[in-house]
């Protein structure tokens, strides 16, 4: 049986239930960074337990936690944290962009080969910092408008990973720039895109890009809901509504990656881990999206993506 592989083992994949495809429960950013805040710094496993806590009890099953190792990765307290709750969680394996791990993991000095081993190793074998633990997914992803040389390497050695072992794959897109260039990419290295997530489309709500994507056979993460300063909310739901009418729902997958803790309800900030469940979904029930057509957004589509395929 194909299984979806969190932090604290394989599971069918409909155990997982409502999901949030892309967010972050403790992370620690590279000094760079932080801007002098330590808004980005996520390290109270009681406040992150309290926030899943409030998404269990909005109907939440599981996230899709995608820190990477650059971005303070903790699969040990990840562990703990699905523990206390109850909650599914999904730890990444992989590097996000040379943005991110810039003075924090020399990606450039790896070679191809040590890349595929390093992500073997994590989702196969278990995390440097949390040996009981294994990845259950491959984060990868690009500058924006540019794909820098070691990103290139890092999407291809992604496929090759891939292939070996049937994880699925999900990008970071700066400022949602360049989807088709990542698509392409996938495509010439031999990925599965079917189990490809092209993220942070609703950062940049560009339909000819998010058509392109969703044509090629990878899925499209609609994961910063609740974020305005980037688009309004009401085109988020007018282009998932638009997804749904045009035969794609089976291809969207929802979030908010609200890595701050100013976005965070625990932190004393907010929307929080409710907003999407509890407000977005309801939204778009209002604009006549059946609840049939959400539960595959959050249930049935992050059930299909996530399992490892065979």
């Amino acid at each position: 049986m194909s299984t979806v592989h969190t932090v604290l083992g394989e599971i069918a994949p409909e155990e997982l239930g409502a999901t949030y495809a892309h967010e972050h429960l403790l992370t620690s950013p590279g000094e760079h960074l932080l801007g002098g805040s330590d808004d980005t710094i996520l390290d109270s496993l009681d406040q992150s337990a309290a926030e899943m806590e409030l998404f269990k009890q909005a109907g939440g099953g599981a996230i899709v936690e995608l820190s990477a190792a650059e971005y303070g990765r903790d699969g040990a307290g990840l562990a703990e944290l699905s523990r206390r709750t109850g909650v599914h969680v999904i730890a990444a394996t992989g590097h996000i962009m040379e943005g991110y791990w810039r003075g924090v993991v020399d990606v450039g000095a790896m070679s191809d080969t040590e890349l595929v081993d390093e992500m073997l190793r994590d989702l196969t074998v278990g995390l440097p910092e949390a040996p009981d633990v294994r990845a259950g997914v491959i984060k990868v992803g690009t500058s924006r408008d540019r794909v820098h040389p070691d990103e290139e390497r890092m999407l291809r050695a992604a496929a090759i990973v891939q292939r070996e072992t049937g994880a699925p794959i999900t990008t970071h897109t700066t400022a949602g720039t360049i989807p088709t260039e990542q698509v392409r990419i996938f495509e010439d290295a031999g990925a599965n895109l079917e189990k490809v997530v092209i993220g942070h489309q609703d950062r940049r709500l560009h339909w000819d890009d998010h058509l392109a994507v969703v044509k090629s056979g990878c899925n499209i993460g609609y994961d910063c809901i609740s974020k305005e300063h980037y688009e309004p909310e009401s085109q988020r739901i007018a282009f998932t509504k638009r997804m749904i009418e045009e035969g794609y729902g089976g291809q969207v997958v929802l979030s908010g990656d609200i890595a701050r803790r100013s976005y965070l309800t625990s932190y004393g900030g907010g929307p929080g881990f409710t907003y999407i469940l509890w407000r977005f979904v309801p939204w778009l029930w209002q604009e006549g999206v059946s609840r049939e057509a959400t539960d595959r957004l959050l249930i049935d589509n992050p059930a299909r993506i996530f399992t490892w395929a065979t």
